[in-house]
């Protein structure tokens, strides 16, 4: 399969976003204190933020694109379950009879290393008997958790498309349903300042979706925003600062962030938009950093210079992400071009998605943030 490199910044903003995830982890997994915003939010949060906006926006554009349910939900699974089926596999079968403190044969017996494997259905467990059990967070691979959430939202998404309201003549409706669910969010529920959203409680991370309904709108309104997108980004600033100074800061984030997000995704900047030119490693980054910079911290301890743990974190994390990327994800992306009625055009040009990544289907010239590009928005 040849690739061709998509004339956008997407590639970039989406490692971007994984880095942001990984400096985050080295804080927290070497005990160091980081700054949150709003009372709960760290910079991770933002990467995850700002992955959940382009999956918005990248997984509409899939769905104008082949209004198909059964293509639509084949392509969502190709995305996503193979490189965590393979994560998973790595981190039950060879991470963790490596590092676990438990002998072999008690570590394959334990319910516990069964359940791990739950993840294959998107049902993501935290724990391995043995495996890192002396760390301040005994948690195996601390990044898969958002995986169930972005995948409900493809869920979402697909039912909002099957019953027509992604069609151009109601996307008047779509934005009020997105609006609505926004006000309720930051406003009614009050994610900023409700303790149930807090780390570890049950509603933590319930204001992703917002995001990425937010990315899903901004995809179905694209010629509207893009004829003049400074006097929509100034009309977002007087709203956001409005909101900010009310104390609702995490909501003036939600007002701004998407927009600048797929803003600059959009455009077509020499150097940014060749960042994805040898594949797209975000989502193997995203997936197999934590891991590591668990394993690294075991071996090392928390002593090192932050910057000495990040290098190394991100040393050893890069081969499995180019490894994830070569031997899973873009094999598997290939299988999109075997779907019944996948058109010709589908088959031969691959790129990334967000939170995940995707092929980056053959199209008509377009506008990228003002800029004419041939045929490379991605398909996420």
């Amino acid at each position: 399969m040849s690739r061709v490199h998509s004339s956008n910044n997407f590639d970039a903003v989406r490692l971007l976003a994984a880095g942001m995830v990984l400096c985050s982890h080295q804080f927290a997994l070497t005990a160091r204190s980081q700054t949150f915003m709003f009372g709960r939010m760290t910079l991770g949060t933002v990467g995850v933020l700002v992955f959940f906006s382009v999956s918005g926006y990248l997984v509409a554009l899939s769905w104008d694109r082949d209004p198909h349910v059964l293509r639509f939900a084949a392509k969502r699974l190709l995305r996503i379950w193979p490189g965590l089926a393979v994560v998973t596999l790595v981190a039950a079968c060879l991470l963790g009879p490596l590092v676990t403190t438990w002998n072999l044969a008690d570590y394959v017996r334990s319910p516990l290393t069964r359940d791990y494997f739950s993840q294959l259905y998107f049902s993501i467990q935290q724990y391995l008997p043995g495996v890192f059990e002396h760390s301040p967070f005994p948690i195996v691979n601390g990044s898969l958790w958002t995986i169930p959430i972005e995948v409900r939202w493809y869920g979402v998404l697909l039912l909002v498309g099957a019953c027509g309201l992604l069609r151009h003549s109601l996307r008047g409706a779509l934005l009020g349903l997105v609006c609505a669910y926004a006000v309720y969010i930051y406003l009614v529920y009050d994610v900023q300042h409700n303790p149930d959203a807090g780390l570890f409680h049950p509603g933590f991370g319930c204001e992703y979706g917002s995001f990425f309904c937010y990315g899903a709108a901004l995809f179905r309104f694209r010629e509207t925003w893009q004829r003049h997108p400074w006097r929509l980004l100034a009309a977002l600033v007087v709203l956001g600062t409005i909101l900010a100074a009310c104390g609702y800061g995490y909501a003036a984030l939600y007002v701004l962030l998407p927009f600048v997000v797929i803003r600059v995704g959009t455009w077509s900047t020499p150097v940014l938009r060749r960042c994805g030119r040898f594949g797209d490693f975000s989502y193997g980054i995203y997936i197999y950093a934590f891991m590591v910079q668990k394993t690294l911290v075991q071996w090392l301890g928390t002593h090192q210079p932050y910057a000495v743990g990040l290098f190394l974190a991100v040393v050893f994390t890069l081969p499995f992400a180019v490894l994830s990327w070569y031997l899973v994800e873009r094999p598997a992306l290939g299988l999109k071009r075997h779907l019944p009625g996948t058109g010709a055009s589908a088959t031969n040009v691959s790129s990334p998605s967000a939170a995940g990544a995707a092929l980056v289907n053959a199209a008509p010239a377009t506008h990228a943030g003002g800029v004419a590009v041939m045929s490379t928005e991605p398909d996420a």
